[in-house]
Formats: structure tokens, sequence, C-alpha cells
């Protein structure tokens, strides 16, 4: 009798032990993509990770720390009340970043001012604050003046929450801010969230007649949507029902829609693209579309797939042995496109020779 009563006690606890964990896996499948869906917050989270950024501890004036020289750090004000500060660093091409060596007072603003060398604005990827990318720079430096900045919300930039409009409000301040201290050529260059980002400014800049030389996109995705379906949180919750309807099609009512296809349509600059198919954060396929659609709308574009061997992955795309002459190929591609290279209505294209002579 005892053992009976015993095995029915057994009985009677696994039952609610299981209808527990049942009731527990119902509430996180159902109620995480309801707050998901209800939540621009949780959205953001994902979209712009502002929190724990790489490096840690950073020392954005001290370039010696990262293995820079011939760099200098600043604060722009951007936006037409000047409420956001962006965290800026320019970077010398290492041609004058050799002179800097020699002389202590070296002149940044003269240097940019009357360069005979083009200036790269990069745009960097959501994980990160600009010392991250630091590796990028050198290889850019062999052709540019480099201006790496962190948008709102991010590193010694304003705590701003960092929203589409936002920051593509600062990076339209950013280049006119950029315009009216050099008269150099002007190419954006955007990885990953930052090729979104890159694309809708130069979009919107060609709204206002103003219009950079070209555009480089470095592991884009189509739109945040579509890249979020490769994040391991949200590809967990991928298979239920419900999973469109709450997690991915409130993105667009949280206004996080970062759509480089739609964007790319209108863009008039020679466009780059370059994608390692060994990326686990965005598929390759996305560069692929991106090129397909632009290649449609009668844009100057060229696509780069870096093979796996080469093992470039998301952030090392720096690695690849053919970066250097694809990006000199840009440069001669932007310059000779007739939707390339366009500039100020003000001022005159740059002839082809002009650049490409100095970057080689």
């Amino acid at each position: 009798m005892q053992s009976g009563t015993f095995w029915h006690k057994c009985l009677i606890r696994t039952i609610i032990i299981l209808a527990s964990f049942l009731l527990t896996c119902l509430i996180i499948l159902l109620g995480v993509p309801l707050a998901i869906q209800n939540s621009e917050k949780l959205q953001r989270y994902f979209v712009f990770p502002t929190h724990n950024l790489l490096p840690e501890e950073p020392e954005f004036s001290n370039f010696q720390k990262y293995n820079i020289y011939g760099g200098r750090n600043l604060m722009v004000s951007v936006g037409n009340d000047s409420a956001v500060q962006l965290g800026v660093w320019h970077l010398l091409p290492h041609a004058l970043a050799d002179e800097y060596i020699f002389f202590e007072q070296f002149d940044y603003d003269y240097a940019l001012k009357h360069s005979k060398f083009p200036v790269v604005v990069y745009f960097h990827a959501n994980g990160g604050n600009r010392i991250k990318f630091a590796n990028m720079y050198h290889v850019l430096r062999k052709f540019f003046h480099v201006i790496a900045f962190d948008y709102r919300g991010y590193a010694d930039s304003s705590e701003a929450i960092p929203e589409e409009t936002g920051i593509v409000e600062d990076c339209v301040s950013l280049y006119k801010w950029l315009r009216a201290r050099t008269n150099a050529d002007v190419f954006f260059w955007g990885h990953s969230i930052g090729a979104a980002l890159s694309t809708h400014a130069v979009v919107k800049l060609q709204r206002e007649d103003l219009y950079v030389n070209g555009l480089v996109l470095e592991a884009p995705f189509t739109a945040i949507r579509d890249q979020l379906e490769f994040n391991p949180f949200y590809k967990f919750f991928s298979w239920l029902p419900w999973y469109k309807s709450t997690m991915l099609d409130s993105l667009q009512e949280h206004r996080f829609v970062l759509n480089t296809t739609r964007h790319l349509t209108e863009v008039n600059c020679c466009v780059m693209i370059i994608h390692a198919k060994d990326d686990r954060n965005n598929p390759y396929r996305f560069s692929e579309t991106l090129y397909e659609v632009a290649e449609r709308h009668n844009r100057t574009v060229t696509l780069h797939l870096l093979p796996e061997e080469l093992r470039c992955g998301h952030y090392s795309i720096r690695k690849a042995p053919e970066l250097s002459n694809y990006i000199r190929n840009h440069l001669r591609n932007c310059y000779n496109s007739d939707n390339g290279g366009k500039t100020n209505q003000d001022r005159p294209a740059p002839s082809v020779a002009r650049p490409i002579e100095l970057v080689t």
C-alpha cells in the first residue's frame, strides 16, 4: 500500500514538473515574440547594440595604443541645432602621415583643405566603435584621408537614441562639415549596417543636390529584416507560425527599416560591393541580390566575392590580397563612369588622371 502511494506521488510530481516545463516553454515561445513586437527598446537592442562595444575602455585620443600615427580626434557638432556631437577620427593618408612624423606642428586642417588625396568617410558595423576597425583604415590610408566616426549613442558620440532617420541626418551634416573643410573628392564606405546607412545618406544628399564620388558596400545586407533572420536569437523562434508577424513585421512599425536594396536603386554614383563567401553574419547572397538590383537600374557597379579559403569572414575583408587593386579600380570606375564621380554642382568634375596618379 505504501509502495503504491510512493509511485502515485512520483507520478503526480512528474506531471507537475512536465506541466510546468510545457507552460514555461509556452510562455517563452509566445511571450518573447510578443514582447519584441511591442517593444521598440528590445528591437533597438538587436539593431543598434550600443552595449558592450569592443574594444573595451577605449582611449580615442591615444593613437599610439592602437598602433596609429598621423591621426587626430575630433568632436563634430551635427544637426540643425548642433545638439548631437559625433566622435570623429581624421587619419592622414600614409604618404602624408610620413611627413607628419617629421613636423611636430603638422597642420591637419591645411592638409585636408588642400589635399591631392580623396577622402573616404567610413560607416562602421553596429557591433563596435571606430577603434575596432582600425586595421581596415590602414588599407584605406594608402588611398584616402580617412574620416571614421561613431553614430549617435555609440562610444564618445552624444548619448542620443540611435535610430535610422536621426543617424542619416547626422551623416548628412557630417558630410556638409567635411565639404566646408576640403576641396577633395569624397567617397563613402559602409560596412554591414554601415552599408545601409551610407546608401541612405547618399540618397538623402542627392535630394539636396549634394553628391559623393563613389560608394563601397562591405559585407552589406539587403534590409535589416533579412539580416535579423540570421541572428541566432531570431533563428531560435523562426519555426513559430507567428514569428514573422511578431518579430519581423513589427520592425517597420518601429522604424527599423534599413533597406539597402530600396535606396541603392536611387544612388547615382559608382558602387563597389565586396563580400566574403565565409561571412556567417551576412550571407554573400545579399551582395549578389544588391548587385543585380544595381545593374537593373543602370548603375555602374562591381561585385567582388572573396573565396572561403581567405577566411575573411565578416570582419576581416582587409586581409584580401587584392583589396588594394579593387579600390584602385573602383576609383577609376568612379571617375570614368557616366553616373559616377558626380560632384557638387558648383565644382567641376575631377579629371581621371588627377586622383589616380596620386593614389597608386
